[in-house]
């Protein structure tokens, strides 16, 4: 196996541990419609919005069960499923942040949100820096945990188009092998593909992890907004690529949680609860620059 591909799979069970559902079901569920996809919506609690945004092979129950009741006391949670994550259904569709970026901007217009504070986490994370860079009057403050920017890709990797399709799925049931069997057992619960699409859903995902780029340090430098930079001081971005993403924005804050790892959300949830909650709760004109 590959580095980048260990990397990842060291980081996603990293994520998973110590994750649970949130015991509390009352609130809204319901699909949205919107660019040709159907997207599972939750809302919950009242007051200003906070949009949730999930990382790669989750979803918004499995992510945020410890965020949720929290923040639903004082504000609106709003939780979305991405295409083929959780509750909402895939498509003959490959997957990006670019579209997924497009899709969260289109759930906040049609919910009629106004303006609104998002937490992404993972892909979230890179997904919500998209959205801010490309539908800016959308987003208020932004929270992100465990982004990255680029991919080192190996040599391996680098020749992936050239992979035989037998290469190919036994790369991928290598990786599925490398997962923890929850994350199969969460998805085949609620998914309306069924559990045979799980390797599907995979496969589309690992290519979109392989994405080079995922943002533009010059388009970081264009993002006025106020956003927290998170990350587990054990993350699977380093220190210093968090560092980095906090420099380049102009109206940027970074916090590194100790003694966590990639589940930031799960493995210290009173922290990072208490973080995002001074951050949002800030007025603006106590906005650091740099």
């Amino acid at each position: 196996m590959n580095n980048f591909t260990g990397v990842i799979l060291t980081a996603v069970v990293a994520l998973v541990i110590g994750a649970a559902y949130a015991d509390d079901l009352s609130g809204t569920q319901r699909y949205a419609e919107v660019r040709g996809a159907k997207l599972y919506t939750q809302i919950y609690g009242h007051g200003p919005a906070i949009v949730f945004l999930h990382g790669g092979m989750a979803f918004f129950d499995n992510s945020f069960a410890k965020q949720r009741d929290y923040f639903a006391t004082y504000r609106t949670v709003v939780g979305i499923d991405q295409r083929g994550y959780g509750h909402s259904p895939d498509g003959p569709w490959s997957l990006s942040y670019q579209m997924m970026a497009d899709d969260t901007a289109a759930i906040v217009e049609h919910l009629r949100l106004g303006p609104v504070d998002v937490v992404g986490h993972s892909d979230g994370a890179n997904l919500a820096l998209i959205l801010v860079r490309d539908h800016p009057q959308m987003v208020h403050r932004l929270v992100i945990s465990g982004a990255n920017i680029r991919v080192a890709l190996s040599p391996d990797e680098k020749r992936r188009a050239q992979w035989s399709p037998q290469q190919l799925a036994g790369h991928l049931r290598e990786v599925a092998n490398r997962l923890p069997p929850w994350f199969l057992s969460d998805y085949s619960k609620v998914s309306p593909d069924g559990p045979e699409h799980w390797m599907t859903l995979l496969a589309k995902s690992y290519d979109m992890w392989l994405q080079p780029v995922v943002i533009e340090p010059a388009d970081l430098k264009k993002i006025s907004i106020p956003i927290l930079v998170m990350a587990g001081d054990h993350d699977f971005t380093s220190v210093e690529e968090n560092a980095e993403i906090f420099r380049d924005l102009p109206n940027g804050q970074l916090i590194i949680v100790p003694a966590s790892n990639h589940g930031t959300f799960n493995k210290r949830p009173e922290l990072v609860n208490l973080a995002i909650r001074e951050f949002l709760d800030e007025p603006n004109n106590s906005d650091p620059s740099h």
